[in-house]
């Protein structure tokens, strides 16, 4: 499937948008949606304290990771997808996100011995995302080429907790 990506197999277009549409409307107009038999979605995003998702029971996977960088969780975001016939993940990013810019030195608080901190200052610095919403948008070209499904890149604001498409 790799290099021939399923985003224009109508039925898996379908099932991606209409999943879409229930984080949407659950999410951003608080709709009182039943719960699922198992998961319609999977969605990566932020670690993020400020991103509180409002989804039905059962409807997605989710996994957070700094900056919503799925590079780091890529083959746990493939088993889940694999395992449960997913086919669909969306990636939020959102605004004001601290991996933009990360400053690698604030691990100088921890108690942990120099050296890890230098891996640590190392390691940060390379997990930076830049542009937030410009990051989501690549990262969901990358992961559809690889997973063969529709990613839909979707962007969470934290001045309004809404999320909006990209």
């Amino acid at each position: 499937m790799r290099g021939n990506p399923v985003i224009d197999n109508h039925e898996y277009t379908q099932e991606a948008e209409q999943a879409i549409n229930v984080l949407l409307q659950s999410h951003n107009e608080k709709a009182d949606i039943p719960g699922f038999e198992g998961p319609q979605l999977a969605i990566v995003t932020c670690m993020d304290f400020r991103i509180n998702l409002r989804l039905p029971t059962n409807f997605a996977f989710v996994l957070r990771t700094g900056g919503a960088n799925t590079l780091p969780i890529e083959p746990y975001l493939a088993f889940s997808v694999a395992r449960t016939g997913i086919h669909a993940v969306a990636i939020i990013g959102h605004t004001d996100c601290a991996m933009q810019h990360p400053n690698p030195y604030v691990v100088e608080q921890l108690p942990a011995s120099n050296e890890i901190k230098r891996d640590y200052r190392s390691q940060i610095a390379s997990l930076a995302i830049l542009d937030a919403p410009e990051y989501t948008r690549r990262e969901a070209r990358r992961l559809a080429e690889r997973l063969g499904l529709p990613v839909i890149p979707l962007l969470y604001h934290v001045e309004d907790h809404k999320i909006t498409r990209l």
